[in-house]
């Protein structure tokens, strides 16, 4: 369970790549790279100005090469120091639209990453534009010294009653797609932008680095062990029902992950977790399922439902629709495997 959950984010990308295990080792990839593209499409971004493409530039520019970034360590401490550009840009975004939520968790999770003083004033600042998402309290349970405290279960009772836990993942998605559009504008596509598919890959690649927050505090929180201390039982559960609705797809998991981790192996309630967990394994395994000659168009297709669809899950189901393919399960289906 631990590891799981210590690989949350690195989970998260996995999902969003599930077309390429669908269409088998090979199959697809995303084009090369080039630290150059990253910093044309960065000051593109930039000279646009915008909210949302000064957004975008601070998620792209997490690509980016830093200066001394000549071994793995060196570049985590630069990537966390307090100039880092990628918080200079969110910050930048978020003064032009200082009302957007969406923005104001970019900020928040940025500052997370950096390990900046500012966490949970910018957490306060999201409580108050969102009120009602329950991940806003996440910062408050990961400053406890402890997740066995009455204060930790009050957390998770405050998270439990905010009934849109969100992570404002198709809000995201489809603002800096369209931010990293080029349409007329110079510099001309890069590897980055040169197809729909390709924006796609490296938004949601990034999202998943960035968008998605670390849960270890709240899986410590509602291990089974914790469920001796009072009203630690009945926070948790209140709160695995609100994740189940969440906007995003990654949220819907890690409820039922927690869930089954409550429940022996074998036993019905057990039994009834697994089989729901494996239908969104499917959903997303089967709505990312890449067409390598509709691959652009099947991109728009999504970014246009991302656009319209409160949730992720909401998108997937309207993916196989547009696939005619089932929306539950086969009973024969099995979750792809990729070879090491």
């Amino acid at each position: 369970m631990q590891g799981w959950v210590d690989g949350w984010r690195v989970a998260a990308g996995a999902l969003l790549c599930a077309s390429l295990i669908a269409a088998g080792p090979g199959a697809r990839a995303a084009a090369p790279r080039a630290a150059s593209d990253v910093q044309l499409e960065v000051d593109a971004l930039i000279h646009a100005g915008t909210a949302d493409s000064l957004a975008a530039a601070s998620l792209l520019d997490h690509l980016a090469p830093r200066p001394d970034d000549d071994s793995t360590d060196d570049a985590a401490a630069n990537a966390e120091g307090p100039g880092a550009q990628p918080g200079q840009l969110i910050q930048r975004a978020v003064a032009l639209a200082p009302d957007r939520p969406e923005l104001v968790w970019l900020e928040l999770r940025d500052c997370e990453q950096r390990r900046c003083p500012e966490v949970r004033q910018l957490a306060d600042r999201l409580k108050a534009l969102d009120p009602q998402n329950g991940f806003a309290w996440l910062p408050d349970l990961r400053a406890l010294p402890s997740q066995s405290t009455p204060e930790a279960t009050q957390i998770i009772e405050r998270m439990g009653a905010a009934s849109r836990p969100r992570l404002y993942w198709n809000a995201l998605a489809a603002a800096m797609f369209d931010a990293l559009t080029h349409h007329e504008r110079a510099p001309p596509p890069t590897s980055i932008t040169r197809g729909a598919d390709d924006r796609l890959l490296h938004v949601t690649g990034l999202l998943a680095a960035v968008d998605v927050p670390a849960v270890a505090p709240l899986a410590r929180a509602c291990r089974l062990d914790q469920f001796d201390l009072p009203g630690r039982q009945a926070a948790c559960e209140s709160l695995m029902k609100r994740l189940a609705s969440s906007d995003a797809v990654i949220a819907q998991n890690l409820s039922v992950s927690l869930q089954e981790s409550w429940w022996p192996a074998g036993g019905a309630e057990h039994e009834a977790l697994r089989r729901e967990h494996l239908q969104q394994r499917y959903l997303t395994v089967a709505s990312n399922r890449f067409r390598r000659l509709h691959a652009d168009r099947d991109a728009e297709i999504r970014v246009d439902y991302m656009r319209h669809l409160p949730r992720e899950a909401d998108v997937e189901l309207a993916m196989l629709r547009a696939f005619h393919e089932p929306l539950e399960r086969p009973a024969a289906w099995r979750e792809p495997t990729v070879a090491p």
